[in-house]
């Protein structure tokens, strides 16, 4: 394609056939003015995040809200224990587990042993 004595641009002269041309142009315009209305109108990735914004806000305060009921529930445990040895303290906690079914957890142990920092 070196050779540019060849390539017959006249199909782009728009002196030539100006009917054509503006008919052209028209079509290209509308064409445009369509993609640009169908970018315009398309979900972006912040009106996704904002759709959820709500439901994860939900999700985060029901997950707060079971966390401080097992903070207060494992405090209220330890607090009933205050003045006691940790020995008698462990023998409750294991008899309340026991009674209950399940296993105390190493937060309810700490707490049982009087530590005031759990990890």
């Amino acid at each position: 394609m070196s050779d540019l004595e060849r390539m017959d641009f006249s199909a782009l002269d728009p002196g030539r056939d100006p009917e054509r041309w503006s008919r052209l142009m028209d079509a290209t315009r509308l064409r445009v003015e369509a993609a640009l209305a169908d970018r315009a109108g398309a979900t972006g990735a912040l009106d996704i995040l904002g759709a959820w914004y709500r439901p994860i806000l939900a999700a985060a305060a029901a997950v707060a809200l079971m966390f401080g009921a097992a903070d207060a529930a494992i405090a209220g445990r330890g607090a009933a224990l205050e003045g006691a040895s940790h020995a008698r303290r462990l023998a409750a906690l294991s008899d309340n587990s026991l009674g209950r079914g399940f296993r105390p957890s190493g937060a309810a142990l700490m707490v049982a042993l009087g530590s005031r920092s759990v990890p």
